[in-house]
């Protein structure tokens, strides 16, 4: 699978070899303070190494390593729910700070959520971000998402209660 972003960009599967790429990439400050504490600062390589299997133990039809040179600098993916929410997913993503401002999380964002709906039989895909996160609030809407909600000190990041925004995309 290769699936071409342009501008030598592309989404593919990941590959065992990533988890040199996607330590160097993820080991960012700014990129962990807007994600789940589970994606911790600093990002080492047993971090990645520990992904990188778990991914293609478990998620290798959700989860999509965005490319640039043929190095991974980031990724994208999604968690199909469970029991009644069983055709709704919760999306995620992240690339290296060097990345940013170049577009190329919209067209990933747009081509999976297309893959999640035509492929997986999905009608609703969400997103919780922080509310300081401006930039993905941004690709969110630029792909069709919408506001559903704020949950006010939802988020306990960096000593402090954050706003968590709901975005969602439905089929």
């Amino acid at each position: 699978m290769h699936i071409d972003l342009g501008n030598g960009y592309c989404l593919r599967r990941f590959l065992y070899g990533d988890a040199i790429s996607l330590a160097k990439h993820g080991n960012n400050a700014k990129i962990a303070k807007n994600l789940r504490d589970t994606f911790p600062h600093p990002y080492t390589i047993e971090h990645a190494r520990a992904w990188v299997q778990h991914v293609k133990e478990h998620e290798t039809k959700t989860r999509f390593a965005i490319d640039f040179g043929g190095e991974a600098i980031g990724e994208i993916g999604f968690v199909v729910q469970l029991d009644v929410h069983r055709f709704g997913a919760e999306i995620g993503f992240w690339v290296s700070e060097e990345h940013w401002g170049k577009g190329i999380m919209t067209g990933a964002l747009s081509y999976v959520c297309q893959y999640a709906f035509d492929e997986m039989g999905l009608v609703r895909i969400f997103a919780d971000v922080q509310a300081r996160n401006e930039g993905s609030r941004r690709v969110l809407e630029k792909c069709g998402f919408e506001l559903e909600g704020v949950m006010r000190k939802h988020v306990y990041k960096d000593e402090q209660f954050i706003d968590q925004l709901v975005f969602a995309l439905v089929r």
